[in-house]
């Protein structure tokens, strides 16, 4: 019987990261340019419409600026939303690519075709499960709550209850983790399938994937020192973000100025973040899809 080895699939993204080095760096600057550039074409308009309503916000509030206010983030959201969710299924392809197709290493292992639209669907599907079931465990707990009233059992319930749905959230994200696995490597919709896959496996899979996430602690706690340093840096070196009553005078465009590093810095750290969250997170499943499928030709799978 097909067993997954907790160490290997675990130390799957590694491996991936030291033989592949440049394309993790490649999926991270793809994200990352994305995000700039949406920032680049938003961000001056938005900050400007913020720092003039900052400047006369003892007048009337004038509905012109609200509605370019409003209308430019629901527009940067919007773009980042699309831009990222079809970034984001090109960068799981590219892993589960290096893992299961590992010939096809042009452009990074890079697409963008069938193997790609199966992902944004199957992710899709599997996010809406796991927000239907977290919605419908929450409807009792709620209930019972209320009924409680005020107080420390109130307090109780309501912990054991959010305990409770994390940990069906998780084993129904250990037991349909392969979907998206299987939709890229069979080219057909294949979330509920996963669930054959993985019966009898979730306890391994939960160990593999607990791992993957201490490492993407390490790496969060990371990203957050140099980012917080960063930030501290830029407010010492500009004595305007210093006070706060001149901060409405700053002009838009000294803003982008005096932001500029700090928008490079965590630019780099969010091309290194995405790259390597990516190759833990999936390079681990497509291992552990790999030691449940010992037969499976990695190398022969082509479009």
């Amino acid at each position: 019987m097909a067993e997954i080895r907790i160490g290997e699939a675990a130390g799957a993204g590694l491996s991936l990261i030291a033989r592949r080095p440049f394309s993790v760096l490649i999926w991270g600057v793809l994200a990352s340019a994305y995000f700039t550039i949406i920032l680049v074409l938003f961000g001056g308009g938005l900050i400007a419409s913020i720092v003039s309503m900052t400047r006369n916000r003892a007048a009337e509030p004038n509905p012109a600026q609200i509605i370019g206010l409003v209308g430019g983030m629901i527009g940067a959201i919007l773009w980042l939303v699309i831009g990222l969710t079809i970034i984001g299924a090109m960068i799981q392809g590219a892993v589960l690519r290096s893992e299961l197709e590992p010939d096809r290493r042009a452009f990074a292992s890079l697409r963008f075709g069938g193997q790609e639209l199966w992902l944004i669907a199957v992710n899709f599907v599997l996010g809406a499960v796991l927000a239907v079931a977290q919605i419908a465990m929450s409807i009792p707990v709620t209930i019972v709550t209320i009924g409680l009233g005020t107080g420390g059992g109130m307090v109780d319930v309501r912990a054991v209850g959010q305990v409770i749905i994390l940990a069906v959230t998780l084993w129904l994200w250990t037991r349909l983790c392969m979907g998206p696995v299987m939709s890229f490597r069979e080219r057909q919709f294949r979330l509920f399938e996963s669930w054959t896959l993985t019966k009898g496996h979730a306890g391994r899979i939960f160990l593999v994937m607990l791992l993957v996430w201490l490492m993407l602690l390490a790496v969060g706690v990371l990203f957050w020192i140099v980012g917080a340093a960063s930030i501290g840096v830029t407010i010492f070196a500009n004595v305007d973000l210093q006070n706060p009553q001149a901060l409405p005078t700053i002009p838009p465009a000294a803003w982008i100025g005096k932001l500029a590093p700090l928008v490079a810095v965590f630019s780099v750290l969010l091309v290194l973040v995405v790259g390597v969250n990516n190759a833990l997170v999936w390079g681990a499943v497509a291992r552990m899809y790999r030691q449940l499928h010992p037969d499976a030709d990695v190398a022969t799978t082509f479009s």
